[in-house]
């Protein structure tokens, strides 16, 4: 007689191999006891001579890179103090270069540094701003020359033209900045404009710088004299003595080739202001 299996009692043995349908990290008990193991496999792996003496090595090369860091960020400390405290890198000359007609002792007045002053302590941009409101200067770059000067580079404004205001003659750059009076340079036209004008004197100044380079450079004339009544009425007279008629500006490359081909021509006036019908009288 064959038993019914549904008559057996016991415990079911479960899954085959001791598995649990539960993972692992699930059951508290069996994280502990993972957690055993690896500390105890941790135990026996640092008894190896040779794991030991692996680990001190790596140990030490971290430590040296640590004191190396540690003694990088001292000097540099120390040195900042220095350069920030110490007398040595003090302020006692204080170099310019790249003025024309402008004192050096004008310069180093504006700049305003006290000798002795610290170099690191010296602010550059201040500097530069002061010596920036002198009107004839046009950039003006200020830099620390270790270890015991400031040295201080600037550029003149070149003037364009010489304006005549109330019979004093003022220099003006190529963005119509009027800085003062002076000796222009040989070549520098005059410029004479009308009351229309002259109210508008800094942006007739900038068309001018336009209208001079295509005249010069294009159609190879030097210019002694501009006359402008108003900002449509542009007249400029060459190095020969003949006057061109401008007109306002703009077109300048055109009327400039144009220019360059009518002056080989007879004639002492051109007008050029429709540079497609240029005539002359």
């Amino acid at each position: 007689m064959t038993d019914d299996p549904a008559d057996q009692t016991g415990t079911d043995p479960g899954p085959v191999g001791g598995t649990s349908d539960q993972p692992p990290t699930d059951d508290p008990v069996r994280r502990r006891d993972a957690a055993t193991v690896r500390v105890s496999d941790e135990r026996v792996r640092h008894s190896d001579p040779a794991v030991r003496a692996r680990l001190r090595r790596r140990r030490r090369r971290t430590n040296r890179v640590y004191i190396g860091l540690g003694i990088c960020l001292v000097v540099l400390l120390i040195g900042y103090i220095a350069l920030y405290f110490l007398p040595v890198f003090a302020v006692r000359d204080v170099e310019v270069s790249g003025p024309r007609t402008i004192p050096s002792e004008t310069v180093v007045e504006r700049a305003a540094v006290s000798p002795g002053t610290p170099l690191l302590q010296v602010d550059t941009h201040a500097v530069a701003r002061r010596v920036a409101g002198i009107p004839r200067v046009d950039q003006v770059t200020v830099k620390r020359d270790y270890p015991s000067a400031l040295r201080i580079e600037l550029v003149e404004r070149t003037a364009l033209v010489v304006v005549d205001v109330d019979g004093v003659q003022h220099l003006v750059d190529a963005q119509g900045i009027d800085f003062g009076q002076g000796e222009a340079p040989e070549g520098t036209p005059l410029l004479v404009v009308g009351e229309d004008a002259g109210a508008d004197l800094p942006a007739i100044v900038r068309d001018l710088a336009t209208v001079f380079r295509e005249v010069r450079g294009t159609a190879g004339q030097e210019i002694t004299e501009v006359h402008v009544e108003t900002p449509a009425s542009i007249v400029l007279t060459l190095g020969d003595g003949r006057v061109v008629e401008w007109g306002s500006a703009g077109r300048d490359h055109e009327k400039a080739v144009v220019l360059q081909m009518v002056l080989e021509q007879p004639g002492q006036t051109w007008n050029v202001s429709n540079p497609a019908l240029p005539t002359s009288r």
